[in-house]
C-alpha cells in the first residue's frame, strides 16, 4: 500500500515536472487595453450629401466588427475637450446633432444641423478639426460589468478599462 501511495506520489510529480514552460518567449502583443480595440479618427472634410442639412465623413476600417456580442461606443473632441460621448446635440446651434453609424466594417460620423446652420462643425470656430475615438468592447469586458447599460456611451466610459482606453492611462 505504502508502496502504491509513493509510487502514485512519484507520477504526479514527473507528470507536473513535464507541464513546465519551455521555448523562447513569443513576441510582444500590441500596445492598449486588453479585449478593447480603439480606432482613432481625425475629421477635418465632411461631405453634404443633402442640401447643407446634413454633413457626413465616411470611413472603410476592417476594425470595425460587425459581431452582434461586441459593444461600439463612440467618443468625440475638439481637442478644447476631453473625449465626450456620442450622440450629442445642441452643439453648435439648438437642433444640431454630432451622431455616428456602423455596419460592414465602416463607420459614418454625421452632423445634422438642425436646419438653422449650413456648414459643417468643423467650419465654426472653436470647433476646427473633430476628433473621433471609436471602442470595440470584447463580451469579456461586458461580462464583468453585468448592470452596465452598453447603450449609454456615457455609462460605459466609467468602466475602468473604456477609462483606460480614452485616456491612454494604465487601469487602476
Amino acid at each position: 500500500m505504502k508502496l502504491t501511495h509513493c509510487l502514485s506520489i512519484l507520477s504526479i510529480a514527473a507528470i507536473v515536472a513535464s507541464c513546465s514552460k519551455t521555448g523562447p518567449t513569443g513576441p510582444q502583443g500590441p500596445s492598449g487595453v486588453a479585449n478593447i480595440n480603439t480606432i482613432d479618427y481625425t475629421v477635418t472634410n465632411w461631405s453634404d450629401p443633402s442640401s447643407n442639412t446634413t454633413w457626413i465623413a465616411s470611413y472603410y476600417d476592417g476594425d470595425i466588427t460587425n459581431s452582434d456580442l461586441d459593444a461600439v461606443e463612440v467618443y468625440w473632441s475638439n481637442a478644447a475637450s476631453g473625449w465626450l460621448a456620442l450622440p450629442v446635440t445642441s452643439l453648435i446651434s439648438t437642433g444640431d446633432e454630432l451622431s455616428y453609424g456602423y455596419d460592414n466594417n465602416s463607420i459614418t460620423f454625421s452632423y445634422y444641423t438642425g436646419g438653422s446652420a449650413v456648414l459643417p462643425p468643423s467650419a465654426y470656430n472653436g470647433y476646427g478639426t473633430i476628433y473621433f475615438k471609436v471602442t470595440v468592447i470584447h463580451p469579456a469586458v461586458q461580462v464583468k460589468y453585468p448592470n452596465t447599460n452598453w447603450k449609454n456611451a456615457a455609462e460605459v466610459a466609467n468602466i475602468p478599462e473604456v477609462h483606460a482606453a480614452l485616456t491612454g492611462t494604465a487601469i487602476k
